[in-house]
């Protein structure tokens, strides 16, 4: 997990590149799976039947839940949802699509719509993009509940859903543990309501897996860690270690059924790359056979446990843990610090911390908006380098 600078220091990188190297880096084993692709194929019409890309299948319906069955390889997270997007259109004969603030999804003009946060200065605002509250945003009001913030939220999509017509809606989308604002997970309860209003109305669910998907909460995918069960799943980052570029969203069978029948015409020049499907499939080997997911848990458990003894030693900063496996979050108290003055704001805190850990040689990714930090270091990360990072955070919220 580490990376050196240009002027030659090194540091562990505990944002894993923003979730994307859980293998870790420079595996002689990814360079020769590449290097033997490129002798046999190095592209393909995305079109076009491939040995690699039905090998790839076969190893991706051996860890997706049973219900997924029919990929379309991508490029990126961002296209790999379009697709999903476009698909539910087709099937639905529906446009609306509904997702959550303070979500994040990806980064074209269309996708950003979908996003839960504002649009670029240059963006393009989609009428048919509709959004609710996402559990983050009423956690406050639910007092700091999220079981609470669950069932507020809950409530606020079946409100939005009636607001504009439940049969205009093609999909809701949702991620299982929402990254950048701070690794929230969507509770059980709420997980069994989005899909029990999907069922209702005919709405297609689709998680974006592109940061919980290949082990990133301890187990294979981020669905089955909070009870999510989906029509279809979003993959990237993590579907290749970050060796090569590859997306795909996966159908349940029926819908892939149906897409197989009628056609689905999307795709991008490099879509399924070969290189990037070669680097899948070694990706999922050494998951496997080195059960790094296995080893996500139980480095999860240790971290997790490690950043809990800093928020019972320090109530009064830290309002929060959250998250599963090695995605978790640490939110400072915005309520509380306020009180304390302008030396012990989130902010405040925020680069405090980060400056001593790079001192340290160590480099923490802030959340979204700039009030904790979001943990997400690759599964090969040490018990000694989580037992560090703990004691480095210590010292410096000791001498704030």
């Amino acid at each position: 997990m580490s990376v050196t600078l240009a002027d030659g220091s090194v540091v562990e990188d505990w944002g894993g590149q923003f979730y994307v190297n859980n293998i870790g880096t420079g595996r002689a084993e990814m360079a020769r799976a590449l290097a033997a692709q490129t002798r046999i194929m190095s592209w393909v019409a995305p079109s076009d039947f491939a040995a690699v890309r039905l090998a790839l299948t076969d190893d991706l319906l051996s860890v997706l839940p049973g219900h997924l069955t029919t990929p379309h390889y991508s490029v990126s997270g961002s296209d790999a949802l379009e697709a999903a997007i476009r698909a539910a259109r087709k099937v639905t004969r529906r446009t609306r699509v509904l997702s959550l603030t303070q979500s994040y999804h990806g980064d074209t003009m269309t996708i950003e719509n979908v996003c839960g946060g504002t649009l670029m200065p240059y963006g393009d605002r989609r009428p048919w993009a509709v959004h609710a509250l996402s559990p983050v945003d009423l956690w406050e009001t639910a007092g700091r509940d999220w079981s609470r913030a669950g069932g507020l939220c809950l409530e606020g999509v079946d409100r939005a859903l009636r607001r504009h017509g439940p049969k205009s809606f093609a999909a809701l989308i949702v991620e299982p543990v929402m990254a950048g604002a701070g690794a929230i997970a969507l509770s059980r309860d709420l997980s069994r309501g989005l899909r029990a209003l999907c069922d209702r109305h005919g709405i297609k669910l689709i998680a974006d897996e592109v940061v919980t998907g290949f082990g990133r909460t301890g187990r294979w995918f981020g669905s089955p860690t909070v009870g999510l069960t989906p029509d279809a799943m979003v993959l990237a980052k993590g579907i290749t270690g970050g060796y090569a570029p590859l997306g795909a969203v996966v159908f349940e069978r029926s819908w892939g059924s149906e897409l197989r029948r009628s056609g689905l015409n999307h795709g991008l020049t490099f879509a399924g790359h070969p290189l990037g499907c070669a680097a899948a499939r070694a990706t999922i080997r050494i998951l496997k056979r080195e059960k790094l997911v296995e080893r996500c848990a139980s480095m999860g458990q240790r971290l997790r446990a490690g950043l809990e003894t800093l928020r019972d030693r320090y109530p009064g900063l830290i309002a929060d843990i959250r998250g599963h496996g090695l995605l978790i979050g640490l939110q400072f108290d915005r309520i509380r610090t306020a009180v304390r003055g302008r030396g012990a704001s989130p902010a405040h805190l925020v680069g405090r911390l980060g400056s001593a850990a790079r001192a340290a040689g160590i480099h923490l990714l802030p959340t979204s908006d700039g009030s904790g930090f979001l943990f997400a270091p690759p599964f090969t990360v040490t018990p000694r380098q989580i037992d560090r990072l703990v004691a480095v955070l210590h010292r410096s919220l000791a001498s704030r």
